[in-house]
């Protein structure tokens, strides 16, 4: 068990950074839509987003599938998930894992900054498209009134 274990924990490890990779390449592209205020663009790139997510979330169950024959109920975000790999996986390999796991964690965080930067970034965007559609839609009036007035001369 010990081998397969360590195998199945590595394996799952590895394709969850893959996810924030693809999470991470993703993002870029949604900073350049907003900045482009392209938001057909930025539709398809947030879809793409909600896809990976989909399978982060997949990949969660395959977590609490390894979890629950440990005997461990919260899954890998316990103290006790930690534990059991530490046994099962010898110290060179809960290191390795350890590892990987925090650099997950550091590019989910930094995901999750960037995050905040492109949703400012975009709220501002927006607010400036209503400004500009308003300002359009004043003009209208003031011209349609305009013409109107013309109209009577």
């Amino acid at each position: 068990m010990p081998t397969d274990f360590f195998e199945t924990v590595n394996s799952l490890v590895e394709e969850e950074l893959s996810l924030y990779k693809s999470l991470e390449a993703l993002v870029d592209d949604e900073e350049t839509r907003v900045r482009e205020s392209d938001m057909e663009g930025l539709l398809d790139v947030l879809q793409q987003k909600q896809s990976i997510i989909s399978r982060q979330e997949s990949l969660l169950e395959q977590w609490n599938n390894i979890s629950a024959p440990l005997g461990v109920g919260d899954g890998k975000e316990g103290p006790a998930f930690w534990n059991k790999l530490a046994e099962h996986a010898g110290e060179n390999g809960y290191n390795q894992i350890v590892a990987r796991i925090n650099e997950i964690r550091e590019l989910g965080q930094h995901l999750l900054d960037r995050e905040g930067v492109i949703r400012a970034e975009l709220e501002e965007n927006l607010a400036e498209m209503r400004n500009t559609l308003l300002k359009m839609g004043r003009n209208r009036i003031a011209l349609k009134g305009y013409s109107q007035g013309m109209a009577t001369f």
